[in-house]
């Protein structure tokens, strides 16, 4: 029998589930932030900030191997 790695696609060290979830979540807040304040610029800056706090907490985080 032949041994096959069945193992997950992973994204920056974190499962392809994790990553579009975070991404989602990532969306769903700029656009919030967007409506809330009605500013594009705003909405951007906030974006760009949530992404960075994401990228953040995946270099932090623990990484099995």
């Amino acid at each position: 029998m032949t041994v096959t790695d069945h193992r997950p696609t992973r994204i920056a060290g974190v499962d392809a589930g994790t990553a579009a979830l975070a991404l989602s979540t990532c969306v769903a807040f700029s656009l919030g932030i967007a409506a809330l304040t009605q500013s594009t610029v705003t909405a951007l800056v906030s974006g760009v900030a949530i992404m960075a706090g994401l990228a953040l907490a995946l270099i932090i985080l623990p990484h099995k191997a």
